[in-house]
């Protein structure tokens, strides 16, 4: 028995962990179609083309939120009447009836202030989920656990596995798990975290070993242009350009979306301007700590949808202008 303590990735969790399964199995379904075309940068492209049908989903929330926000600047006069009504007081009865009037107004305009956060808040649990996909891409994508499953039976047909793969696997193990490097669940653990530097100190150190063409063939799948999809962003060239990325075409998804949602109210549009600018290095800073497939999720998913959002604003112009919601200066 060769058991290290404090092993690898942590259990995603009773919420992520669902969510995880079923976006693996959609991960999965998508990949098989993209090996089957290619085997080179598989699953990056897989991550691309999974971006793209979520996007494509979530056209009608987008709508729903693009509508949201035409409704909202056109009765942001009635709003700022009833707020200039009330202005000063501090009495409660008379903020319930500011309230009460707010919710008549929001009523006959069919107008839901939470509308435009949908969207939002379904893509937080996929990007949570997709970042435990990317650090475990064996344990969703079929194709890939077959390949490690036949590096871990052939590391452990070789009589001195133990001897070279200890010293490599020890330095990986956090607090808190324990691993048995002699049973294949735990030894897939340690083949998902070993670097190319790892790799050939072990091809080295067991010359008798033949897994250099499944090597190449995890290469091939698990590298997008250089990058590895499982490995943190970083800062490190060329993987930092990523972070560059994210915050560049968040600002301008951001931009896209607020251009048509002006608000006349000088508190609104210097929040406005605050969030442009927040988000986009908030952005920057958070995708060096996440794993690169992830961040080509968000900078794939921002690219579609400042296409989408270019297309939606000149339909919701049309549209809404017929439904008598006014057009956008």
């Amino acid at each position: 028995m060769f058991i290290l303590t404090n092993f690898i990735e942590k259990d995603p969790g009773f919420i992520v962990g669902p969510i995880s399964k079923l976006l693996g199995i959609i991960i999965n379904f998508v990949f098989k179609f993209v090996y089957m075309i290619t085997t080179e940068h598989s699953l990056g492209l897989t991550i691309i083309l999974f971006t793209v049908i979520v996007r494509l989903l979530l056209i009608p929330l987008n709508y729903k939120q693009q509508k949201s926000m035409y409704i909202m600047q056109k009765i942001q006069p009635e709003m700022k009447k009833i707020q200039d009504k009330y202005k000063g007081n501090k009495d409660p009865e008379l903020a319930k009836k500011m309230q009460m009037e707010m919710s008549k107004l929001y009523s006959k305009h069919n107008y839901n202030p939470l509308g435009g956060c949908l969207p939002i808040f379904i893509q937080l649990p996929i990007f949570v989920a997709l970042y435990f996909i990317m650090k475990n891409a064996y344990l969703f994508v079929t194709d890939i656990g077959n390949l490690y499953t036949e590096i871990a039976n052939q590391l452990l047909s070789n009589p001195d596995y133990a001897e070279v793969l200890v010293p490599i696997v020890t330095p990986l193990v956090p607090r808190g798990m324990t691993i048995d490097i002699s049973q294949l669940p735990d030894m897939l653990k340690a083949i998902n975290k070993f670097t190319p530097n790892d790799w050939a100190n072990i091809q080295s150190s067991l010359p008798t070993l033949e897994i250099s063409s499944l090597l190449e063939q995890k290469s091939n799948i698990e590298y997008f242009f250089g990058i590895n999809l499982a490995e943190t962003v970083g800062l490190s060239f060329p993987k930092v350009l990523l972070a560059i990325l994210s915050g560049a075409t968040t600002f301008l998804s951001s931009w896209v979306i607020s251009r048509k949602n002006k608000s006349e109210d000088p508190t609104l549009k210097m929040q406005q301007r605050i969030m442009n600018i927040v988000m986009p290095l908030m952005m920057t800073f958070f995708t060096i700590s996440i794993p690169c497939g992830v961040a080509i999720y968000w900078i794939v998913g921002n690219i579609v949808q400042i296409v989408q959002q270019i297309f939606l604003n000149r339909y919701c112009e049309k549209k809404f202008a017929e439904q008598g919601l006014g057009t956008v200066k």
